[in-house]
C-alpha cells in the first residue's frame, strides 16, 4: 500500500563476434572503394567531402542531409552528418574535415532520450568535447522523439522500448562505422563509447550484452538499477512531497532561498564522518541525518527555519522509500545532496521539475508489463503490491549483470565514475555493481584490471550544478591513456569550477579507497594512492 495517505490519487565490432566483424569491415570497405573513388583525394581539398555521404542512404540507414561547417570558433571545421538509422534511431554525426584522430566516439542519451543533442555541453552525454580531440563522434535520440521526463512514447510500443533499453546501441554503432568508413575511406582504429545517467546505463549495457563492440567505455551517474531507481524511489520522491491538493511541500518558490541553510546543518552533522572536518562530505552514508536537529518553525516558514510539513518531507527523502511495515525497500537521498535539489526536484510554478518528471512516468510507461489505467501516476504507487510488478521489465531495462567475461577478453577498459551526493540516480547502485563485479571476478586486483570505479565527493548528477568541492575531470583523456598507452588510473586528478571551493585539487583514488585532499596545485604530484 502506499505509505503516503495524503496522496490524492487512490483507486569491438558487432556482438555476433569478431570474425563476422572482420568480413563486415572487409565488405564495408569494398563498398566505399567501389562507389566512392574519390573520398580520399576530396578529402585533402578544401571542400569537405559531405555530399558524398548521400549515397550511403539504405533500408537501413537514411542520410536527411549533410553540411560543412567551418565558421564555429568552439569548433573544429566538421561535417556534419543527420538521418535516420532504421528503424527509427535519429542521429547527427559530426567528422572532423581535418586532423582526423582515427578514433570513434558514440554517446549515449540522457533521462527518456528523446532528442538529438549534439550542441550539449560539457561530458554528459555530448559529442563536441570528443570532436575538439579530434573524433568522429556520433549522437542520437535512441529511436523515438520525446523529453528528457516524458516516458509516453513507450506506451504500446514494445520495438521502441527494446531500441531504448539496449539496441539503439550496436545499431548505431554499426550505422556509425558505415559512415566513417564512407568518408574517410577506412574503419576507424578504436571505438570508444560515453554515457552520464542513462547514457551510463547504455555504456554499461554495451559492456554486458556487446562486449567486443568498443575498446574502451565510460560511464558517470550510471542508472544501473532502472526499475528500482525509477519506479520505486522515483515514486517515493513524488508521492513524501505531495499533498492531498496536488501541490508540493517543497517547490522553487517557498524552499529554494533555505537549501544553503540545510546544506549547512547537514554538513554539520555529516562532515567528520570520514574522520576529518573540511567542509566535504565524503562518506554520506555512515551518516543518517537527525531531521529532529535541524531548526524548526514555530508556526509559518521563514529564512531560519523549516515547518513540521516540510521536516516530515525530509525525513522521508533521507530515509529512503519503505513499505507498510517500514522495511526499506531503496536507499534515500544521500547527505549534502541538498543544492542539487534545486534542478531535479523543486517544481518551479506549472514546470514540473525533472526528477518528478523522471519518477512520475517510470511504472507507468516502461515499469509494469501489463497495462495500467490511464489515470495511473507515481502518487498511486503501492510500496506493498508494486515493486514485484517491476520485475518483468527489469531484465531488459536494468543493467546490473556483473558478467564481464567477455568484455574483458576482448581488452577492453571500462571507467565508473558517480557523485557522492547525487540525489537523482543515487551512488548506492554503482557501489553496489562493483561490488558484484568483484565477486564475480574473483578479487579487486582482477577486477581493476579492467573496470575501475571513482566515486566522487560533493559531486551531483553529470555536472549539473557547480560541486562544492573538486569535481571537474576529462574522462576521455583518462580513458584513452588506459587503453592507449596501458596507463591505468590510478586516481583521478580533480580541479574545481566553484571559485570558493577549498580544497582546490582533489585526488579521487579507485573505490573502494578514500580520496585525498589537496590544498596547493603544486603538492598533487606529491600524493598517491597507493
Amino acid at each position: 500500500m502506499s505509505r503516503f495517505p495524503h496522496s490524492p490519487n487512490r483507486g569491438r565490432r558487432v556482438a555476433c563476434g569478431s570474425s563476422d566483424v572482420l568480413l563486415l569491415r572487409s565488405l564495408l570497405l569494398a563498398f566505399v572503394l567501389l562507389t566512392l573513388p574519390s573520398c580520399q583525394s576530396t578529402l585533402t581539398s578544401q571542400t569537405p567531402p559531405c555530399g558524398n555521404l548521400q549515397s550511403l542512404s539504405t533500408a537501413g540507414l537514411q542520410i536527411t542531409g549533410t553540411e560543412a561547417i567551418t565558421d564555429r570558433d568552439d569548433l573544429p571545421a566538421f561535417c556534419a552528418i543527420r538521418g535516420t538509422i532504421k528503424p527509427s534511431i535519429g542521429f547527427e554525426a559530426r567528422f572532423p574535415i581535418r586532423d582526423w584522430n582515427g578514433k570513434y566516439y558514440q554517446s549515449g542519451c540522457g533521462g527518456y532520450c528523446g532528442s538529438v543533442l549534439p550542441d550539449k555541453p560539457g561530458f554528459s552525454n555530448t559529442i563536441n568535447e570528443a570532436l575538439k580531440m579530434g573524433y568522429a563522434s556520433i549522437t542520437t535520440d535512441a529511436g523515438h522523439t520525446g523529453g528528457l521526463g516524458d516516458a509516453s512514447w513507450a506506451l504500446n510500443d514494445p520495438v521502441a522500448v527494446e531500441l531504448y533499453a539496449q539496441k539503439a546501441i550496436p545499431l548505431t554503432y554499426q550505422a556509425g562505422l558505415k559512415l566513417v568508413e564512407a568518408y574517410y575511406g577506412r574503419p576507424p582504429r578504436l571505438e570508444y563509447f560515453s554515457g552520464c545517467s542513462n547514457g551510463g546505463r547504455m555504456a554499461a549495457k554495451a559492456a554486458q550484452e556487446y562486449p567486443t563492440l568498443f575498446d574502451g567505455i565510460l560511464a558517470g551517474g550510471s542508472v544501473l538499477n532502472l526499475s528500482q531507481n525509477g519506479g520505486i524511489y522515483g515514486s517515493w520522491v513524488v508521492q513524501a512531497n505531495t499533498l492531498a491538493d496536488g501541490s508540493r511541500v517543497l517547490n522553487r518558490q517557498n524552499f529554494a532561498a533555505r537549501l544553503p541553510l540545510l546544506e549547512s546543518q547537514v554538513l554539520t552533522q555529516c562532515d567528520a564522518t570520514d574522520g576529518v572536518i573540511d567542509g566535504q562530505i565524503s562518506m554520506p552514508r555512515q551518516c543518517t541525518v537527525d531531521v529532529s536537529r535541524l531548526p524548526r518553525c514555530n508556526g509559518a516558514a521563514t529564512s531560519d527555519c523549516f515547518t513540521d510539513v516540510e521536516l516530515k518531507v525530509l525525513q522521508h527523502w533521507y530515509d529512503g522509500p519503505q513499505d507498510s511495515a517500514g522495511q526499506s525497500l531503496y536507499p534515500g537521498m544521500p547527505p549534502g545532496s541538498e543544492r542539487y535539489w534545486l534542478v531535479w526536484f523543486l517544481d518551479d510554478g506549472q514546470q514540473v521539475a525533472p526528477g518528478n518528471a523522471l519518477g512520475g512516468d517510470y511504472a507507468r510507461y516502461l515499469g509494469f508489463s501489463e497495462p495500467v489505467d490511464e489515470s495511473y501516476t507515481a502518487l498511486d504507487f503501492d510500496f506493498d503490491n508494486d515493486p514485484e510488478r517491476l520485475r518483468g521489465t527489469a531484465q531488459l531495462l536494468d543493467a546490473l549483470n556483473p558478467d564481464l567475461a567477455s568484455f574483458r577478453e576482448s581488452g577492453g577498459k571500462f571507467l565508473m565514475w558517480h557523485g557522492w551526493q547525487d540525489p537523482l540516480v543515487l551512488p548506492d547502485q554503482s557501489v553496489a555493481y562493483y561490488e558484484d563485479l568483484v565477486a564475480q571476478q574473483d578479487g579487486r586486483d582482477q577486477t581493476h584490471d579492467f573496470f575501475r570505479l571513482f566515486m566522487i565527493p560533493g559531486h551531483g548528477h553529470c555536472w549539473e550544478l557547480p560541486s562544492p568541492g573538486p569535481d571537474q575531470f576529462n574522462p576521455i583523456t583518462v580513458l584513452e591513456n588506459w587503453v592507449e598507452k596501458g596507463q591505468a588510473p590510478d586516481a583521478l586528478v580533480l580541479k574545481t569550477r566553484n571559485p570558493d571551493a577549498q580544497p582546490d585539487i582533489t585526488l579521487v583514488c579507485p573505490y573502494p579507497n578514500a580520496p585525498i585532499y589537496v590544498t596547493r596545485p603544486d603538492q598533487a604530484g606529491e600524493k598517491s594512492c597507493q
